[in-house]
């Protein structure tokens, strides 16, 4: 039997789903493969890697910790993971994993974390500099945290005392001189109760033994949400001042400004590092929630294609029944629609929605919108379309960026409901470091903004918008998840978003994408779709193997209905057990891509072995491609699916 098998540009099509770069190479580190978003980062064509050594195409790399892991993997057939400098990527940081491939090479999968290196090595920097700035200043300091005990003393103060002092408040008071020390414990009480800085007078305790007076002032550096972070002590030495005669008030006045000055420059410091932190835990924080929703769409796609396929079957088995029993199973499979509507929303927050990227003209899409976004919002709102001219080509998925305009129309007007004007605007940007995870990396884009005259959104929610379920609507008037979808398709075409609001007058959601360059362009525009040989389809022997009960006992109802012979298994390793039989005759293999003990690709390898020419469907509640290799690539039907799909499917696999 002669199989089809995937044709290269459906592999192609495939890896482009994934937001991070994806490489192949042969054991004579020849380049096999190279996703979009590989020869994106590297700035080179395809024409101009595939095929090629790598160090041909990347010449002087030898040296670089990449390149040593390459070479460890070829050698060792072991997995390296690193994230490390990469000097075919201009010396940005990259998170690299290499893997054994197929026939003694290896795949690489890697992503651009040059953005985050840059936040955390600010963030060093910045501490550094603040605590270099103590240490030059020529009085006293010292930070103390929220509770009244210091976690640093610079060094003009230790010397000053003539020996380390303890974190406790105690351990400082022992060098005031005891008529002053009631003051200093008063004001530093109310200081820590109000919250406001204090300045105090009083004499503290020389090395030598003698005592001079010092104006001690203590200042609250305060976090984002208003919460005391720690506070900024300083001592200056006014002994001198005290004690001089005509000119005390100008030497007072001097010193004070020196202080504030001082004081001003720390605080900036301080600033600079809490923003640096805030941005850090920012991106972490979105990491992290995408990964979570990944997983809670993946097994939800699970549940929906158990409800969506027994509906279905329910619906044939019944046959002809009265209009009531109709509308309920209508009814029924309309809500598991809804639910599987949702999870593409969820995955396309977590940049692992399947994508179609094409040349692409924002104005044409806009203008194309026109007539639905009229119908959809409503006599009571002005919608005013403002196309750039010389607009920027772009590459993207056409009917997913009409959702992100119709998402972000639908929430304009829900911010007005006393009626207002809609802004739909296009042009052409270019792009510096972005100073939010939701904003792209530098360069060029083309962006369409959606602008509104509604109320604004509060400063205090801003940074929770694009959160999957998070929505300030009444409950059953929004689901939360229009703009986590927003910023996951424009995340993973390659660009970001940007919100610009202000309460009541309006919001601004601008959204980019980067600019189709001319070579991309041209093989992009000039691209055929290949043409398929149509037969009529056939029947034959299918083992179908799913972890899932519930989902493997529906789709073997859907291919016996087509006339398969079904052979089930819930694992790789009995599914094994079935191929080694062959009995009956196994013409093809439909495998879930995540299974516990082995996965789908690692079955579809291992079945390889004995029958390299089986074709095989891959199912899937999300589209994770990270654990394949080319020997293993395979069809691909996302899940939840109708019984028209998956036998499509099985009836080209099997032409």
């Amino acid at each position: 039997m002669k199989s089809a098998g995937p044709s290269p540009e459906a592999l192609a099509e495939m890896l482009e789903a994934i937001g991070d770069a994806v490489y192949a190479m042969d054991r004579h580190e020849r380049i096999l493969f190279a996703n979009r978003r590989a020869l994106e980062l590297w700035g080179k064509t395809s024409d101009a890697v595939i095929g090629r050594p790598l160090l041909d195409v990347f010449p002087g790399i030898e040296s670089g910790r990449p390149y040593q892991a390459y070479r460890s993997v070829l050698t060792s057939r072991k997995r390296v993971q690193i994230e490390t400098v990469a000097p075919a990527l201009g010396n940005r940081w990259i998170d690299l994993d290499a893997q054994p491939g197929p026939r003694g090479g290896l795949v690489v999968v890697f992503r651009d974390i040059d953005a985050r290196k840059r936040a955390e090595a600010g963030l060093r920097e910045s501490e550094e500099r603040f605590r270099s700035m103590l240490e030059a200043l020529p009085q006293m300091a010292y930070v103390v945290d929220g509770v009244g005990n210091a976690i640093y003393y610079n060094r003009e103060f230790q010397q000053y005392l003539g020996c380390p002092v303890g974190p406790e408040p105690s351990a400082r008071d022992v060098f005031v001189n005891e008529n002053d020390l009631p003051e200093l414990q008063a004001a530093r009480a109310q200081a820590l109760t109000t919250g406001k800085e204090f300045n105090v007078e009083a004499r503290l305790r020389r090395h030598d033994g003698a005592y001079r007076w010092h104006r001690i002032q203590n200042r609250p550096m305060h976090t984002e949400d208003g919460r005391i972070s720690y506070w900024l002590g300083t001592a200056v030495d006014i002994d001198d001042m005290r004690h001089a005669n005509e000119r005390l008030e100008e030497r007072v006045a001097a010193r004070t400004a020196e202080l504030e000055a001082t004081n001003r420059s720390l605080a900036k410091q301080i600033e600079e590092r809490e923003q640096a932190e805030a941005l850090l835990r920012q991106k972490q924080r979105i990491e992290a929630i995408g990964q979570l929703t990944a997983g809670i769409a993946h097994d939800f796609n699970n549940l929906l294609t158990s409800v969506t396929g027994n509906i279905e079957l329910l619906s044939l088995r019944l046959g002809d029944v009265d209009d009531r029993v109709a509308r309920l199973l209508k009814a029924a499979l309309s809500a598991a629609e809804r639910g599987a509507s949702l999870t593409a929303q969820l995955l396309a927050f977590a940049r692992q929605q399947r994508m179609n990227p094409e040349l692409a003209d924002l104005n044409q899409i806009v203008a194309g919108m026109a007539g639905l976004l009229h119908s959809t919002i409503g006599a009571s709102i002005q919608i005013d379309v403002t196309p750039a001219k010389e607009l920027w080509r772009t590459l993207a998925d056409v009917a997913q960026l009409e959702l992100v305009l119709l998402n972000l129309a639908i929430n304009s007007r829900d911010a007005m409901p006393d009626g207002g004007t809609i802004t739909i605007a296009t042009g052409n940007a270019k792009l510096g470091e972005p100073e939010r995870p939701e904003e792209p990396p530098p360069g060029d884009y083309a962006m369409v903004a959606v602008s509104d005259t509604g109320g604004g959104i509060a400063p205090e929610i801003i940074a929770r918008v694009f959160e999957p379920f998070f929505t300030t609507k009444e409950i059953g008037k929004g689901s939360g998840l229009g703009l986590s979808q927003v910023l996951g398709v424009a995340q993973q075409l390659g660009g970001g978003v940007r919100i610009e609001t202000r309460p009541g007058v309006g919001t601004t959601v601008r959204v980019y994408l980067p600019r189709a360059h001319g070579a991309h362009a041209e093989q992009e525009a000039s691209r055929e779709r290949p043409q398929i040989e149509q037969t009529a389809p056939r029947s034959g022997g299918v083992l179908l193997v799913d972890d899932d009960d519930d989902v493997r006992t529906v789709a073997a109802e859907m291919l016996r209905d087509a006339g398969h012979i079904v052979i089930e298994a819930g694992s790789g390793g009995a599914a094994l057990e079935h191929l080694d039989r062959d009995e009956p005759h196994i013409d093809l293999l439909i495998a879930d891509m995540a299974m516990p003990g082995m996965s789908g690709p690692e079955l579809a390898r291992a079945a390889r072995q004995s029958r390299p020419d089986l074709p095989i469907i891959f199912i899937s509640g999300f589209a994770d491609f990270t654990a394949r290799d080319d020997v293993v690539a395979a069809a691909l039907l996302q899940k939840p699916f109708h019984a028209g799909e998956l036998n499509a499917k099985v009836a080209e696999a099997l032409r």
